[in-house]
This record gives C-alpha cells, sequence and structure tokens, in this order.
C-alpha cells in the first residue's frame, strides 16, 4: 500500500505508535527495577532512576526519536545514508550525557568514534559477549515500520538494520521484526495480530524458537515474565500484559498499567507495549493528561513535534505541504477564516476562534483543531488536536472529552487558553460544547443552544453533534488520568 494513501483513521495510528512508546516509558520511569506496583495505582511520577519530572521519557524514547528523526528526513530507513543517521542521533544522544543508558548500549556507543563505524563496533562487542542480547533494540523499533508499511520485508530488513546498530544477536533482530511487522498489522489493518504476523520473516529454526516464546507469552500470567532485560522476555512481558488486558474498556491504559505491574524494566517494557497499543487504538486514545507532559532528549521535541515527524515518517507532506510548511495561511485562504472569537461567560479565559484569530490572539496555551504549520506554532504550551470536521473520526466523543479535559488543565493551572480550527463552524463549537457540559455543568441540550447562540460561525457537522449528545454515556472516564 503508498504510504500516500494512509486514511485519518491510519494516520492516527502512526502518531498512536510513536505517542504510545512515549507515554509507556514515562509511565514506566517511575517503577524501573523497584517493588512492582498495583495497576490500579499506576500514575505519572519522577523518574526512579533519572530523576526526570513526571512525564519525562528516559532512554528507550530518545533512542526511538532518534529513529524517527531518520525515517522523517529520508522516508526511508533501507539506506546506509538512513542508517548512518540514525546512528549519528544515537552518538549525539550518547554525548549529551544522559542519566540513563543500557549497559551493552553504552559499550557500544563509548567505543564509535563516528556514525558509520556504529554497526561494525556493535558487532565487535557482541563478538566479546555473544550471549548478550538485551532489550535495548526493541525498546526503540517503534517508528521501524512507519517508513515501510505495507512491505514486511522492508520491514525487516530495516529493523535488523537498525537493531544492529547496537544489538546484533538474532533474537535481538528478530524481536525487532516481530514487533515492527506487528505495528504494521496494527496501523494499517486495525489488528492486533502481534508479533505472529512477522513469523514468516525469521529462519525456520528461529521461527519454531519464537512460535514457542510467543505461545508461553499468550499463556501465562504477564508477572511470568519477570525479570525482563534479555530481549525476549522483554517481547513476552509486553505481549502478555496486552494479551491479558484484551477486553478492557480502555485497552491502552489498561495494557500499560498491567506492562508496569510486572516489574523490573518497567518503562522498557510499557515503551514497547505501548508503541503497539497505540499503534492499534490510536493517538486519540491516549489522554492528554498523559500526552501534554512528555519532555526528554532532545530537549526541544515537544508533543506537535512528533505530530511532525511521525507523519512525515509514513506519509511525507501532503498537497499543502503540511507538516512541514512554514505556514498554513495560504493554504485556508480558500476557506476565508475571518479572525473570529468567542468567549463565554462562566469563564472569559477561555478563548474560541478560528484560524484566521490564531496570529492575532495572545494566550498561555494554544490548542488547534487542524493543521498549523511550523511559524503558525506560538508557544511551548500548543496542541494539535487529532480531529475531523466530518465522519471519519476513531472516536469523536472521546477526543471532544479529552480536548475539553485539556481545556480545564490549562486553566487549573491558571493559563488563559486559545482553541480553534479552521472557520470556528464545527470542531471549535463542538469542543465548547463539551467544555461546558464536562467541566461547567451544563446539560446536553442547553450546552449546544449556549454555543449556537454564542458562536455565530457555528455549523456543526452532524457527526460531531452526535458525539456531543453521547459524551456523558459514551465515554469512558477520563480523570483518573
Amino acid at each position: 500500500m503508498p504510504n500516500e494513501t494512509l486514511s485519518f483513521i491510519q494516520l492516527d495510528r502512526v502518531l498512536g505508535t510513536v505517542f504510545g512508546g512515549a507515554v509507556g516509558d514515562a509511565l514506566g520511569a517511575g517503577y524501573e527495577f523497584a517493588q512492582p506496583p498495583e495497576a490500579s495505582a499506576i500514575a505519572m511520577r519522577r523518574g526512579r532512576l533519572t530523576g526526570e519530572p513526571a512525564g519525562h521519557w528516559t532512554d528507550d524514547t530518545a533512542m526511538a526519536i532518534g529513529v524517527l528523526r531518520g525515517a522523517a528526513r529520508y522516508r526511508t530507513l533501507d539506506t546506509l545514508e538512513a542508517q548512518t543517521a540514525v546512528a549519528q542521533e544515537f552518538h549525539d544522544w550518547y554525548y549529551s550525557h544522559p542519566s540513563d543508558m543500557g549497559r551493552h548500549t553504552a559499550r557500544v556507543l563509548g567505543r564509535t568514534s563516528t556514525a558509520s563505524e556504529m554497526a561494525s563496533v556493535a558487532l565487535a562487542v557482541q563478538g566479546e559477549d555473544p550471549d548478550a542480547a538485551g532489550n535495548g533494540s526493541l525498546m526503540r523499533t517503534g517508528p521501524v515500520a512507519l517508513s515501510a508499511l505495507g512491505d514486511d520485508e522492508q520491514i525487516a530488513r530495516t529493523a535488523r538494520a537498525i537493531s544492529a546498530l547496537t544489538h546484533a544477536h538474532p533474537d535481538a533482530q528478530d524481536a525487532c521484526v516481530l514487533w515492527s511487522i506487528a505495528i504494521d498489522r496494527a496501523i494499517r489493518l486495525g489488528s492486533l495480530e502481534g508479533p505472529r504476523a512477522g513469523l514468516p520473516q525469521l529462519s525456520p529454526d528461529q521461527r519454531r524458537k519464537w512460535e514457542a516464546w510467543i505461545e508461553e507469552a499468550e499463556q501465562n500470567d504477564p508477572a511470568t515474565f519477570n525479570p525482563n532485560g534479555y530481549v525476549v522476555h522483554a517481547l513476552q512481558a509486553a505481549w502478555s500484559a496486552i494479551v491479558a488486558t484484551h477486553d478492557e474498556a480502555d485497552h491502552f491504559g489498561a495494557g500499560l498499567r498491567r506492562a508496569i505491574a510486572i516489574g523490573d524494566d518497567t518503562d522498557t517494557v510499557a515503551a514497547i507495549a505501548g508503541a503497539l497499543l497505540g499503534a492499534r487504538y490510536g493517538v486519540t486514545a491516549i489522554p492528554y493528561g498523559w500526552r501534554h507532559p512528555l519532555a526528554g532528549w532532545p530537549r526541544d521535541v515537544r508533543g506537535i513535534d512528533l505530530v511532525s515527524l511521525a507523519v512525515r515518517a509514513a506519509r511525507g507532506d501532503d498537497r499543502d505541504g503540511w507538516p512541514s510548511v512554514s505556514t498554513m495561511v495560504p493554504a485556508y485562504e480558500r476557506f476565508s477564516p475571518r479572525g473570529a472569537t468567542y468567549r463565554f461567560a462562566v469563564d472569559e479565559g477561555v478563548i474560541f476562534g478560528d484560524f484566521g484569530a490564531l496570529a492575532t490572539t495572545t494566550t498561555d496555551a494554544y490548542l488547534s483543531l487542524c493543521r498549523i504549520g511550523v511559524d503558525d506554532r506560538k508557544v511551548p504550551d500548543h496542541e494539535v488536536v487529532w480531529l475531523l470536521d466530518q465522519p471519519g473520526n476513531a472516536n469523536a466523543a472521546r477526543v471532544l472529552a479529552d480536548t475539553a479535559d485539556a481545556i480545564a488543565a490549562f486553566r487549573s493551572a491558571n493559563k488563559t487558553v486559545f482553541v480553534h480550527c479552521v472557520r470556528a463552524e464545527s470542531r471549535t463549537p463542538t469542543v465548547a460544547m463539551a467544555w461546558l457540559i464536562r467541566h461547567q455543568g451544563y446539560e446536553v441540550e442547553s450546552a449546544i443552544t449556549e454555543v449556537l447562540a454564542t458562536m455565530r460561525s457555528a455549523a456543526p457537522d452532524e457527526s460531531l453533534l452526535a458525539a456531543v449528545r453521547h459524551l456523558v454515556t459514551n465515554v469512558f472516564d477520563m480523570h483518573h488520568f
């Protein structure tokens, strides 16, 4: 399937792969190598080993971003040039003196002088310790499938090559192949076939071993797979947690919590599980409370940057040049946004409007419900919400509820916030309705009436109005995040 044909839902899952891995990593960072926590008690907290604030990712995501940057820049990972670029990202990260790094990775990177020699150094290190097969390449494999969706052979080839930059052991390479192809299936087909999908890409001997290991993961309690530093056990732990929580209403959140409750290398197992769960359910299944605090190396990368990198890696820029374009002003001229803004008496610290008002409205935080260019960004607290103004959303009610919760979170931090789409016709009004319902005590029909009376530009699509009417009964409670 050509990457250019990716649907809105498939791009939702592309973003989910990247955000899911980062969220799992950050969530697990607070529990590394401690007494296994109760799943129900797990929340974002300060990194146990890194000391970084809650929401900060560790080496897992820092290295995954290196892979993602290479894929975004070259639209492939299947060339020596792209692989060397990824190696350079690893090299730069190593010399940023991170607070957390796997021993095997440190041995390889510490002996690497130039990016072009990294794979050969890794092979030499492997020769000195032939049985070394840690989870350090599996933890970062999430982005590998993005630039080769629909091509199992290319995914397998690149998964092996990216693994071999630091981890040359056959088990490590095979694990990356299996997980990357599982991610491909989740993104393209919305399935959780899992690691079995990639078995045809393994040698017959390795396939037999992995079939047994996968079956073991599916038939045993996730807690069985502690410790999980060995790459096979890490994959088993992540897959077992996903299988064990398959019937949960919030499979994404339940799967991550179960992965972390296994204990031991919690950030890595949760990063692995999160990438696949995110690939299946999309970024729209990941609550704002987990997405927004994400941060780490590189220090200038925020959630809005992850959106851009993921889309560029999987599809490249669209016909309007997004996400690389400097501004979306020319593209939106055909819609004639008027620069309108609207407020509600219940809280005038929240401003709703259209794209035309983005450049002229000054607030502490921004929620863009449409595509924006690189120079259209206003402040670090600027999020892009993945929402269509027509039928075709994965779960419009959930996105509206989550965005309303994001507004409330900004206001609880005493930050003013501007919320906009292109013309403030459909997405912006329905987000306003959701905010009034969830956080200002409005009944559903009263919120709809209030917004339609206040926002003169409002003409909501029926699918989004239906989502508003289903907010109370159709959205699981997000406040526990």
